[in-house]
């Protein structure tokens, strides 16, 4: 964390700064403690001079290109050149002349840490600042500081360092665990609005589409969420959905795949979604964006953040948008409206407090609730328009989020971190519908005569979370190693119920399914059923990254958890108040999941890594009892190799996994919907994973960023039979973006590929097969930078607009992909 300047009286500012940055240096020296696991050989700036070839363009990305063709180690914080552009340089300069050039205007100077590397800082005001004038400027040593993990402002489709497995700040390839993280500037180029375009450019990732709700899932398991690296139990329930999450709060979204559960909570064997936000720049700086796009949709935006007091101690920063429109959809329009507020205060040298507030509400009308028919009553296909909508147009969705959070940061001279999060989430939904029935599949062939479900059915639920940890160094056998402990706790309730039109009964109608307007929306006034529980899970976790040797880390750690569910159902009879029936609680004391990895290096950008966990992971899903099916159990092991390139722009991986799990849950085809018309779900024993991948991010050439993974995933049951076969098995993403050298250098192109293998699904009833081939989907997109501050932009998504299903077999039907469509934007930077 920076020195707020606060601390110093503003003569002394600089010198009080550099006294104190030394002296922690010299502390930390004399105590023969490297803040630096790793220590580069570093060019020189006043090395000979050569051809320099740099198209003016964001300073970011300017700067790593320039530092990559001078052969000098050069990092910094991305909030440092943010909205910052660069003149570029062009000609035969040394070093330190080239760098005078592109960093001309910009307020910035050059400084070298102890080790030869190099960093930028803001320049100081009445210090012989002479970089501008082709020599270096007074040169100061400083620390070297933590990996940068925003990735805000950089220009990459890749990150330093993320916590996201292990809460220690380490770069993707000291990580033993396979992790994607989708940066700023890929969810900027690629038009990714929501958490569902993210997951689905994501590599390994399944992204499956029952109406409304997306399931997310990797290596045939889900996936858990965590904001900000705290783990919550939101999102887990009718109430929240984690689908409808705007992106536009967030700085990158990391994703871990493969048992998630050493440090974060719950251990999914999917793993985990971290959503880190977005944090308050020093200086003022921001955006407004608006955009048009197909079916008459269109958005506007503002994102604006800076100081908040003269000495720059107090931060803040807000985010709002609204957007609305159309759909492909017949009769289906939709809105969402956010707001994200933070605002953060040095109150010391060493103790930053950040509070914050978000809102989220999404609308929607002629609201999906299930999916479209597969067959009619007598086995024939369907083959329905795309545009086909399987609700009324009165059916409506509306979803809010309201969360507050505050979280407190204390750094020690030690080296040691504390932070405590504690936040608050509240989600409410509203949802009355009359939506196609498709158990069992009775629609007439000649007739188009079907049945609809009409009902009201609210829910709301709240959470309250709060974590506690503490990471740093220690000194162990003459050698330094890191370490982390912590406690976390979340409490989470929830209630939603079933209202309809009749006594004692689901209101459900003949109807023709082309003409579903005509089902005029009732009076709700009859209570059916209600349904509520308390959830609470508490953790105790720790781990050690042990440095035997300065190219070998090994991790051990493991977490306790104990866990505690109770759930109530009541249900109506002739309009009275039924009796409360408690169902059977599950709970779970002091489970321990223990963790292990390992991380070799064997050159200088390559690494072999191994991680082994088990698993425990409560199931919140009922059987056909409508009990809540026993916790997940098992194990995870993966084996594999990391690479890091051009000082960390560069990641790739390749890695092997195999996950053993018992209380795996799949779809209970033969059962009944429950009461409250959800599917019920049957346990499997000995479910097993096994599969590869290999990804690659970050700046493969120069202005080329790529994100691209391959997947092969396939899961069987103890009979050896394949679960999930709505899940492909092959995977392939990429999404890429290229900025043009020299002229052409205000135009950026790119797009997305994405491949995935067939799928299929038998029927309930008729048990008939729909089946989906080997699909490819293109994008396109496109931004042209009029000026420096003015930008636009255009994706295309499913360029050959293809016919696809997003979900197949969630509720005994499908649900069609986007047909093409278009988002033109226009973006103002202050």
């Amino acid at each position: 964390m920076p020195f707020p300047d606060a601390v110093a009286a503003p003569g002394e500012r600089p010198l009080f700064r550099q006294k104190v940055l030394v002296s922690v240096l010299l502390a930390a020296l004399s105590a023969g403690a490297a803040w630096s696991d790793r220590v580069y050989a570093a060019g020189s700036l006043d090395a000979a001079a050569k051809t320099y070839n740099i198209p003016a363009g964001p300073l970011g990305k300017t700067l790593s290109t320039f530092a990559l063709d001078a052969g000098i180690a050069l990092s910094f914080e991305p909030a440092l050149t943010e909205g910052l552009n660069s003149p570029g340089v062009s000609g035969t300069l040394a070093p330190k002349d080239a760098l005078a050039r592109l960093l001309a205007g910009s307020g910035l100077e050059i400084v070298v840490r102890n080790d030869g590397t190099y960093t930028l800082r803001k320049q100081i005001a009445g210090a012989d600042n002479r970089v501008a004038d082709g020599a270096l400027p007074a040169v100061t040593v400083v620390g070297a500081a933590e990996a940068s993990a925003v990735t805000e402002g950089s220009g990459s489709y890749t990150t330093r360092a993320t916590g996201a497995a292990t809460r220690m700040n380490l770069s993707l390839r000291e990580t033993p665990q396979s992790v994607s993280v989708i940066s700023r500037q890929q969810i900027q180029d690629q038009n990714l609005m929501t958490l569902v375009d993210v997951l689905r450019q994501t590599p390994g990732i399944v992204a499956d589409r029952l109406d409304e709700r997306v399931t997310f899932s990797s290596r045939g398991f889900a996936l858990n969420t965590m904001i900000d690296g705290v783990p919550t139990l939101a999102f887990n329930s009718v109430a929240g959905e984690s689908s409808m999450i705007n992106t536009a709060f967030y700085d990158r979204v990391e994703v871990v795949r493969g048992a998630a559960g050493l440090l974060n909570g719950s251990g999914s064997p999917g793993g985990s979604i971290n959503l880190v936000r977005k944090r308050p720049t020093s200086e003022f700086s921001g955006h407004v964006t608006a955009g048009i796009g197909s079916w008459n949709r269109y958005i506007t935006e503002a994102d604006l953040g800076g100081s908040l007091n003269a000495a720059g101690t107090v931060r803040g920063r807000v985010v709002a948008s609204h957007a609305d429109g159309n759909s492909f959809i017949d009769n289906k329009k939709q809105s969402d409206d956010v707001f994200y507020g933070i605002v953060e205060a040095d109150l010391s040298r060493d103790t930053l407090l950040t509070a914050g507030y978000e809102y989220e509400r999404t609308a929607i009308k002629g609201a999906n609730f299930g999916q479209s028919p597969l067959f009619y009553a007598n086995g024939t296909a369907t083959n329905l328009p795309r545009s086909f909508n399987s609700s009324a147009p009165w059916s409506t969705w509306n979803m809010t989020t309201e969360r507050a959070f505050v979280n407190l940061d204390q750094r020690f001279d030690s080296g040691w971190h504390l932070k405590v999060d504690a936040a608050y989430a509240r989600n409410k939904r509203e949802r009355y519908s009359a939506d196609l029935w498709l158990y069992p599949a009775n629609i007439s062939a000649s007739a188009n005569t079907g049945t609809v479900q009409v009902a009201n059915n609210p829910a709301d639920s709240t959470n309250k979370s709060l974590d506690v940890y503490a990471t740093g160094p220690f000194s162990l056998f003459g050698r330094i190693h890191e370490a982390v402990a912590g406690f976390n706790i979340n409490q989470y309730h929830y209630d939603y119920s079933n209202d309809g039109a009749v006594l004692n009964a689901f209101d459900r109608r003949a109807v023709n399914i082309f003409n579903l307007g005509a089902v005029a929306q009732p009076n709700f006034s009859n209570p059916l059923n209600k349904f509520g529980g308390d959830a609470e899970e508490k953790a105790l976790y720790g781990a050690a990254r042990f440095k035997p040797l300065d190219t070998l880390s090994l991790l051990v750690g493991g977490r306790f958890s104990w866990y505690d569910n109770k759930s109530y159902q009541r249900v109506w009879t002739n309009g009275t108040n039924g009796a409360l029936v408690n169902v059977k609680p599950v709970t779970e004391s002091a489970v321990f999941t223990p963790y292990a990895g390992i991380v070799y290096d064997v050159s200088k950008d390559f690494s072999l890594y191994a991680s082994y966990t088990d698993i425990f992971q409560p199931n919140t899903v009922r059987d056909s009892s409508s009990q809540i099916i026993s916790p997940k159990r098992g194990t995870n092991t993966e084996l594999g190799i990391k690479g890091e390139h051009l000082d960390g722009r560069l990641n790739t991986s390749f890695a092997v996994f195999q996950t053993e799990e018992d209380n795996a849950t799949e779809i209970d085809s033969g059962a009944p919907l429950l009461s409250d018309g959800t599917t019920p779900y049957r346990a499997v024993k000995g479910a097993r994973t096994k599969g590869f991948e290999a990804t690659i991010s970050g700046e493969v050439a120069s202005g080329l960023q790529l994100m691209a993974g391959y997947t092969y995933s396939s899961k069987f049951s103890n009979k050896n039979v394949l679960m999930n076969p709505t899940y492909p098995q092959r995977m392939f993403r990429l999404a890429g973006s290229y900025r043009f050298p020299g002229a052409l250098s205000k135009l950026t192109i790119g797009g997305t590929l994405n491949y995935q293998s067939s799928i299929y699904y038998d029927e309930t009833y008729s048990l008939k097969r729909a089946t989906q081939g080997g699909l490819t989907l293109i994008g396109l997109m496109a931004r042209y930078d009029f000026s420096k501050q003015f930008s636009m932009s255009l994706n295309i998504e499913n360029l050959s607009d293809k016919y696809y299903y997003t979900g197949l077999g969630g509720y005994n039907g499908y649900t069609y992909g986007n047909p093409r469509n278009a988002w033109l934007k226009a973006t103002y930077n202050f």
